[in-house]
């Protein structure tokens, strides 16, 4: 999108915002004030316009909109927050359509991932073990799916042709189904300041999914927060330290899976087991949206778990 036609849509948008504030609470122009931005990444195509407002000075409402002309994948959420009325979860609510793009309530500020390089090495566990909380609470909620086959959900995260280790697909045959955020990466998670947890960026939602994708990408990807010098050291160290090392994350991440396993009802092994197909998943959506991957850990990782595949006791099996 060029300059003109930027200004042109962020100039609508904050009009829209302007005249949503006036029927829904009643607040006038000199009484709110925008926050703007574009959030860095490497995609070429899906970029998004946010505009927070804040009624004197307290945040109220952020702006989604599509910067790409075939970007539907905004629409899609709208219609799944606006179905999500049932669930119980912390997150966003939807306010409104635009005419392109929607508005919804504002959520916490302090992204998951600031929050955790904030805190002490040893609070980690507790801050891990609040988000598979979190992401328990998603997967515990709505009745259990009735004729969905593992495989078969499994296959619509997966390129064609992807050959997965013998133990993932055994632990792959009776694995667990649920509702799934499908994107819980640090990322995607608000902390408010007491501590509270939110779920936002609800594009890849399903209704049934593979909840141990959710409580894997959360988990492993914390790593990088761990690790910020893993971009010198290279994904090898930073798998060794995630899968085999003594260290504090590592006792943070197995105290998580650990707490996420006994409030589902589940073993470690068979959440850690599926780490191929987050991996495999994670790479066929973010090159579906046109971002190289290269620089990911999902490849790295995947290679060393498939050449031993190793139990979550970091003893290798290959």
């Amino acid at each position: 999108m060029n300059t003109d036609a930027y200004r042109e849509c962020l100039f609508r948008t904050e009009e829209s915002m302007l005249a949503l504030h006036r029927r829904l609470d009643g607040a006038e122009p000199a009484g709110i004030t925008f926050r703007t931005w574009v959030p860095r990444s490497e995609r070429k195509q899906r970029q998004r316009l946010f505009v927070e407002t804040a009624v004197r000075g307290e945040p109220r409402y952020v702006a989604k909109v599509p910067l790409d002309p075939q970007d539907d994948m905004v629409d899609r959420e709208w219609e799944l927050l606006s179905g999500l009325g049932g669930l119980d979860l912390p997150r966003p609510r939807p306010v409104g359509r635009l005419d392109r793009g929607f508005v919804m309530s504002h959520v916490p500020a302090t992204d998951f991932p600031a929050f955790m390089a904030a805190a002490r090495p040893e609070e980690w566990p507790a801050v891990l073990c609040a988000g598979v909380e979190l992401a328990a609470r998603l997967h515990r909620q709505g009745p259990r799916p009735v004729g969905a086959v593992p495989g078969e959900v499994a296959a619509a995260y997966l390129p064609a042709g992807v050959r997965l280790p013998a133990v993932t697909l055994e632990r792959l045959e009776r694995a667990r189904l649920a509702p799934t955020h499908g994107d819980l990466g640090p990322w995607n998670l608000r902390v408010d300041r007491d501590g509270r947890m939110s779920l936002i960026d609800w594009e890849d939602y399903r209704p049934v999914g593979l909840p141990a994708l959710d409580v894997l990408n959360l988990v492993v990807t914390a790593a990088l927060i761990a690790f910020p010098d893993y971009p010198d050291r290279g994904f090898d160290w930073l798998y060794e330290r995630v899968f085999h090392g003594e260290n504090a994350f590592r006792t943070a991440a197995d105290r998580a899976f650990r707490h996420y396993a006994r409030l589902t009802g589940q073993d470690v092994e068979s959440v850690v087991a599926l780490t191929p197909v987050l991996c495999h998943w994670m790479i066929r959506r973010i090159e579906d949206q046109g971002r190289p991957t290269g620089h990911l850990f999902f490849r790295p990782f995947t290679e060393r778990f498939e050449a031993e595949t190793p139990r979550w006791s970091g003893v290798g099996r290959g």
